[in-house]
């Protein structure tokens, strides 16, 4: 038996890395697993935040089949989970978090045996300089493994949040991409802005930078150059972790996954942060597998998928047998021709509200060469259309232009092929626990670090 790696960068979008054309080596380790693995280069997020992404990637359960769309949700226990799938199986199972709700605040630790919280950018105090999860994750990761006794294979789950990281990563590779004064002007800016409305979920909103008389288009480009430094440093701890697993043995008796939760706006369109966005820059995620046994050369999924087509795929890859009720479908290297015949399904992908903030509603299709977004309503203080419709071979560019008056037959039924899946979908498949779990004492103090019990108003100070 194989041992079975998931590792989650929170925050990495695929336009973050060179493979899908962005112009800085931003991932050198995961640019050398997809020389030697498996790529996905269709992969959709269904969630632009984090929980409802992670419980998605865990369960094969679409956010509103799963029920874990707001902050302070938790999976009920009636939830087949890919952690109790292994354990099951005879594997034992850890996951190392860096995110507070990813764990026994969201249900989210049915199954794991062994579960270890990182300290990383949200905790209960906002922090005031780089930190380091990932380097952190490793101390952890090889700890746990080091004091094992067991001979049986593992299941590790970790997920690292420097990308997320409001202020970069350590040195040497936190001001790679940034001069030292920008950076410190970006530093300074994002100290006002978390003094202004406390909470990490977003960088900032188009009138919190007026309020402030900041530039949008520098904050942005200083924005991406720590977000590059920090994926940077993170793409090293990775390459270190491969590093040390190679001489326990684990590596190449492993199937190791490496992906993402969802990606991050960086002033497209007046949005910042995460969480109310179904754009490319914000869904759009890459996927890498290294298993020797099965992927002896590089190869490439191009076909459109989404993430939960994570949870079968990796069961069907490890021989394992794959749960009733799932939502997504195998997408392994050798497809039966049941699963061959599936493989042009779309992506979907839902947005709510994570908490307080008014992030907007929405849904999305997408598939190779075209994508739906319909709105239920905008983000605050942004205004838009209904439905935006994109193509592929559209001279402007991929999502540039609203096609929905150009092609309006087409956009309709991409709409009516939404409205069914939702029908289908997206409703709740769980069935809810009987009694409701006592709130954790932290939950209220955490969620309101991250930001999802203030709403866009900035805070006002305090008359002495």
């Amino acid at each position: 038996m194989h041992h079975l790696f998931l590792y989650l960068f929170d925050g990495l979008g695929a336009r973050d890395i060179p493979a899908f054309g962005y112009d800085r080596a931003t991932v050198p380790s995961l640019s050398k697993m997809m020389e030697e693995g498996m790529t996905y280069t269709g992969l959709y997020s269904v969630s632009p935040w984090t929980v409802p992404s992670v419980t998605s990637i865990l369960t094969s359960l679409y956010p509103s089949a799963h029920g874990v769309q707001r902050a302070g949700d938790r999976l009920p226990a009636s939830a087949r989970t890919l952690a109790e799938v292994m354990k099951e199986n005879g594997y034992a199972t850890a996951l190392f978090s860096a995110h507070p709700l990813i764990g026994a605040l969201s249900g989210l630790d049915q199954g794991f045996d062994w579960i270890e919280e990182i300290p990383g950018p949200f905790g209960p105090a906002p922090p005031s300089g780089p930190g380091e999860t990932s380097a952190t994750l490793n101390r952890r990761i090889l700890a746990w493994l080091d004091q094992r006794t067991s001979s049986a294979p593992t299941f590790i789950v970790a997920l690292s949040g420097d990308p997320l990281e409001p202020f970069g990563a350590p040195e040497p590779e936190g001001r790679r991409y940034l001069e030292k004064g920008e950076y410190e002007w970006y530093s300074g800016v994002r100290r006002k802005l978390l003094q202004a409305r406390p909470g990490n979920l977003g960088l900032a909103t188009p009138g919190d930078l007026r309020r402030l008389k900041v530039d949008p288009d520098r904050f942005a480009r200083a924005a991406h150059g720590v977000r590059d430094g920090a994926i940077l440093h993170n793409d090293r701890q990775l390459g270190s972790l491969k590093e040390e697993l190679q001489p326990r043995g684990y590596w190449k008796n492993a199937l190791f996954v490496a992906t993402s939760t969802h990606g991050e706006d960086l002033g497209e369109r007046g949005l910042f942060g995460h969480g109310a966005s179904l754009y490319d820059q914000a869904l759009r995620i890459p996927l890498v597998m290294s298993f020797p046994p099965l992927v002896a050369a590089p190869r490439q999924m191009r076909k459109t998928c989404d993430s939960v087509d994570l949870l079968p795929t990796l069961l069907s890859m490890m021989g394992l047998p794959i749960p009733e009720g799932v939502q997504g479908i195998e997408r392994n290297v050798e497809p039966t021709p049941e699963t061959l015949r599936l493989y042009t399904r779309a992506a979907y992908a839902e947005m709510l509200p994570a908490g307080a903030l008014p992030t907007g509603r929405a849904s999305m299709i997408a598939e190779q060469g075209a994508k739906l977004i319909v709105y239920g309503e905008p983000p605050q203080g942004l205004e838009g259309p209904e439905m935006e419709f994109f193509r592929g071979n559209d001279p402007a560019g991929w999502e540039k232009r609203n096609l929905v008056a150009s092609v309006p037959n087409l956009a309709a039924k991409n709409r009516e092929i939404l409205e069914g899946w939702r029908q289908v979908k997206g409703k709740l498949q769980l069935v809810p626990d009987d009694k409701a779990v006592p709130p954790d004492p932290r939950l209220k103090e955490i969620l309101r670090s991250l930001g999802y019990l203030q709403g866009m108003e900035p805070a006002r100070s305090k008359k002495p």
